[in-house]
């Protein structure tokens, strides 16, 4: 911005002076009390200087001050001048941040409605509020809509609009396949983004891809040999790779256990802490008082490495009381197993194949919980999870142990952590 001398003017020669030391503090030191108070000064002595109301919004922002940040923004945006517009979009990221995206979405909607222009970042930014608002599909949508206009209105950023597109499909747990077409295009375009590559390996994985998934990451390791996510990828090649080779497999038959299913939600589980582990670490931080005095103790260590059961699970806790299932406050009772019961079962299952029908060992991975009605939870094809009663088709509970354990934090009263999902509003 010019600066404007004013000699013959010494009160509006200081106000100038204010804004300008605003406008170069609220760059290099946004947080700074002081750029508060310059602004709300300059604003004092001259109204006229709306950029105030954005300098102002924008520090309070920054130091969490949200109300009055807000307040600041919705007057400049009722005085419909031209600092409207930048208002609207600070607003709008303002509450996107704040994780109110029902309003972040109605002003993004705004934004458009204001330009006859819009850039292909307000496009984005729509989509991505619509994802979090609970419009998933028409989300994604949307941000392939502004992929194109990237292309079409600015081709300096179309490589920028490419990696902003396959990050957000990745963050918002975007299916396999949409982040696979989204992820190679802007890998293409700069070959050097090693998250996206990673994840794109875990796709070409979750299509029975593998020995693209393998020289994807090579490429990723020779550049950085310490990633242990590309290493972690590495090994699952090999996993299916080396039977195929050896003639113990076919890709047919690794598609038929779901196995790549199992290995993207890995990644996911991976890159934003979302596993069993920590899902059953949140739990404990909002379990009800009944469910508390109804859970055994853990696992003992001996025991951990061998148990046909849930690693994670059970050295949490070693199942729960009978008759308790109610405690989990859901419409049909259940409760967890403990190992000594799933060892049992395991036995019986094996010892009396006539007496469980459809218990095929190969269709499923692990016992987990019983309704104690003859009907039990267990974990199946793809690492979902399953109600199982003999005789009747699996009911899918949920996708994984980690999303059944999840729900459960979230009905409990706990924060949604996963990606892509929308918090309680």
């Amino acid at each position: 911005m010019n600066r404007v001398s004013h000699d013959e003017d010494p009160e509006r020669d200081a106000i100038i002076r204010d804004r300008d030391l605003a406008l170069e503090l609220i760059q290099a030191q946004p947080t700074h009390k002081k750029v508060g108070n310059l602004a709300r000064s300059v604003l004092a002595r001259d109204p006229s200087l709306t950029e105030m109301q954005l300098i102002l919004a924008l520090h309070l922002q920054v130091r969490g001050e949200l109300d009055e940040a807000r307040t600041h923004l919705r007057t400049l945006i009722a005085m419909q001048n031209d600092d409207q517009l930048t208002a609207l979009r600070i607003l709008r990221d303002l509450e996107y941040d704040a994780r109110d995206y029902i309003e972040s979405l109605r002003i993004a909607d705004q934004v458009l409605q204001a330009t006859p222009e819009p850039n292909w970042l307000d496009i984005h930014t729509l989509g991505a509020a619509t994802i979090f608002a609970g419009s998933r599909e028409a989300g994604w949508d949307l941000i392939d809509v502004s992929v194109e206009h990237a292309g079409r209105t600015d081709p300096e950023s179309y490589t920028n609009a490419l990696q902003k597109r396959a990050v957000r499909f990745l963050s918002t747990a975007a299916p396999p396949s949409r982040f696979l077409t989204a992820a190679e295009e802007a890998i293409a375009a700069d070959p050097s983004e090693q998250t996206l590559s990673i994840a794109l390996a875990y796709a070409y994985l979750f299509h029975y891809r593998p020995e693209e998934a393998r020289d994807l990451l090579l490429r990723v390791l020779r550049e950085d040999p310490t990633n242990t996510v590309a290493q972690g990828g590495l090994i699952a090649v090999r996993g299916a790779l080396d039977p195929i080779e050896r003639g113990d497999t076919t890709i047919e038959a690794l598609r038929a256990s779901g196995a790549g299913e199992v290995l993207w939600r890995s990644l996911h589980e991976s890159l934003f802490d979302i596993g069993a582990s920590q899902a059953l670490s949140a739990l404990d931080r909002v379990l009800p008082r009944a469910l508390v005095r109804a859970l055994r103790g853990p696992l003992k260590r001996k025991y951990r490495e061998t148990t046909e059961g849930s690693r994670e699970l059970l050295s949490w806790h070693d199942g729960q009381d009978q008759g308790t299932g109610d405690a989990w406050g859901l419409e049909a009772p259940f409760r967890l197993l403990s190992h000594a019961e799933i060892e049992a079962l395991e036995s019986e299952i094996a010892a009396h194949p006539d007496k469980w029908p459809g218990w095929d060992p190969e269709a499923y991975a692990m016992l987990i919980a019983t309704d104690e009605a003859g009907g039990y939870f267990i974990e199946g094809f793809g690492g979902r999870l399953y109600h199982r009663v003999s005789g009747a088709a699996d009911v899918e509970i949920a996708p994984s142990l980690a999303d059944w354990v999840w729900d459960r934090v979230v009905t409990f009263g706990g924060d949604e952590r996963r990606p892509g999902r929308i918090d309680a509003l």
